[in-house]
């Protein structure tokens, strides 16, 4: 089995050698690995250093496209059956490789697993294990990640698991790194989840467009049930930013929003759509930690 370590990294080259160490550090197993890292157009030290790894790793560079286009490379570049993603400002935990790949070899079709927080110094920020779905901690089919091309970020892989095909193991293989320049800690709340329910939506609009020609991994009318998961999910996000700057009236028609696309979803209308309902339409109060969102 061949897998790929995809490494994206936009102007992080003072994290990007730890990152690529811990690929290159991997316990050895039955497994040929690749370590590819995109190069967004950094304008930083990130070419200098991925030329000290020339001989281990492969690098493709290009003019700043953005990180969904980063994403889409990082799979469609890949020649591995299966590719971990890495944030470069990430690093992963030297067992992490080991620890997945009985779940390749029982065919599911997305892997995530649960990670720490450290700060920019690379210090854990307390003992606490935070849940997975970000970029650094998942690891996917490449040939299934494929038909969800082209991607805005991490949560347009997230279907496959919706569908039925992920495996969510609870081991941190990932340190997440918490710095002023990362996605969670340079937005305010009210933009971060602004910019989720935008994201979420397009999701939605690509999934229900999927369902007229699906892929192999799931039929029709689930695609269409998924796409309305996704969609409360937005309208979520959109409740969440509009709670942020006070708006009650956009915040309760959010929670509409919420109610309708969930009754018809895969998942239909459970325990926790009501209480982010209630908390919207009645109590009128924003969630005060994102990260049950990264």
């Amino acid at each position: 089995m061949k897998i790929t370590c995809s490494i994206l990294c936009y102007n992080y080259g003072r994290y990007l050698a730890k990152a690529i160490e811990s690929c290159l550090n991997q316990k050895p197993g039955d497994y040929e690995l690749e370590i590819l890292v995109i190069d967004d157009g950094s304008t930083d030290e990130t070419p200098e250093i991925c030329q000290h790894y020339q001989d281990s790793i492969r690098v493709l560079r290009s003019e700043n496209q953005g990180f969904g286009a980063s994403l889409d490379k990082a799979i469609l570049e890949s020649s591995g059956d299966y590719v971990c993603l890495l944030d470069a400002d990430d690093y992963f935990d030297n067992n992490k490789i080991l620890a997945l790949i009985p779940f390749m070899q029982k065919g599911y079709l997305y892997i995530e697993h649960t990670k720490y927080f450290i700060n920019s110094d690379g210090q854990l920020i307390n003992s606490t294990v935070y849940g997975g779905g970000n970029t650094s901690t998942l690891c996917l089919n490449r040939a299934a990640a494929l038909s969800l091309l082209p991607v805005q970020n991490e949560i347009f892989f997230h279907p496959l698991k919706s569908a039925g095909h992920g495996f969510e193991l609870d081991e941190p293989l990932t340190f997440y790194r918490i710095h002023d320049s990362s996605m969670i800690g340079s937005k305010p709340a009210d933009l971060w989840y602004s910019h989720l329910a935008q994201i979420t939506h397009l999701l939605a609009d690509q999934l229900l467009s999927m369902s007229q020609q699906p892929p192999a991994w799931v039929d029709s009318n689930m695609l269409k049930k998924i796409s309305r998961e996704y969609r409360a999910t937005a309208y979520y996000n959109q409740m969440e930013a509009a709670l942020h700057n006070n708006k009650r009236r956009q915040a309760m028609l959010a929670c509409l929003g919420i109610l309708l696309a969930a009754m018809r979803s895969r998942m239909g209308l459970t325990v926790w759509h009501c209480k982010v309902i209630i908390r919207g339409t009645v109590l009128g109060r924003a969630i005060e930690s994102r990260t049950v969102n990264i």
